[in-house]
């Protein structure tokens, strides 16, 4: 999958939620993607491109302020990218304290946790369930080139010669005890990228995924607007 895809799954998401919300009566506004966020675990990858958690801190409250500025008081970030999602926890709960504006933070791994709850192994990057996300959506998607690398995080992690813990929490659905242990260099793992089995992928485990995401999306943006 190109370089785009956490951006691509967004915002497609995004644009079918607003299509979604209008059969309803609901006007959902699309936001201007950010395309450059916390990647720097990736910067090993040729044609990666990161900011620092601090500036990227920054930028979203920046752009929330300036939606804010506009009138708009209803506003929902929908994440693609597992790598910000320490940052944005701290991003929408830092927002509210210092500004008093909630901004609800939607993940398509959590909102859609009972029916990825289904699928085995690490749900990291590029895997089965990421990949049949993207195939759903439209996205390009060369499955001839589908593997599977770092299925057990802790092994590659190991074989790699870093420290690590039985008990390391990675996986989006994780499950059970867990120590949070900081992120990797993906190269330094996984020579593909893949951390779990992107073979498995399937059009159909996308789409159903897909069809549950999008009205619990339109459900959140509309219970935040007090709709009902």
């Amino acid at each position: 999958m190109p370089l785009d895809t956490d951006c691509f799954i967004a915002r497609s998401l995004c644009a079918r939620a607003a299509e979604l919300a209008e059969q309803e009566g609901i006007e959902l506004l699309v936001a201007p993607t950010l395309n450059v966020t916390l990647s720097w675990y990736h910067m090993q990858f040729p044609g990666s491109v990161r900011l620092t958690t601090t500036t990227f801190l920054q930028v979203f409250r920046e752009v929330c302020d300036s939606l804010a500025h506009h009138g708009f008081e209803n506003l929902v970030a929908v994440n693609g990218h597992g790598g910000n999602n320490a940052a944005l926890t701290v991003a929408v709960n830092h927002y509210l304290e210092t500004t008093g504006r909630r901004v609800f933070l939607v993940q398509w791994w959590d909102l859609a946790a009972d029916l990825l709850s289904e699928i085995e192994g690490p749900m990291i990057h590029a895997e089965e369930a990421e990949t049949s996300i993207a195939l759903a959506l439209g996205h390009r998607v060369y499955e001839d080139r589908a593997t599977r690398d770092a299925y057990d995080r802790g092994a590659a992690v190991r074989g790699a010669g870093l420290t690590w813990t039985s008990f390391g929490k990675y996986g989006m659905t994780h499950r059970g005890p867990g120590v949070v242990v900081p992120m990797d260099m993906l190269r330094d793992i996984t020579a593909s990228g893949v951390v779990g089995d992107a073979t498995r992928a399937r059009l159909e485990t996308g789409e159903r995924v897909v069809s549950a995401l999008l009205p619990r999306i339109v459900q959140v943006c509309r219970e935040m607007a007090g709709k009902e």
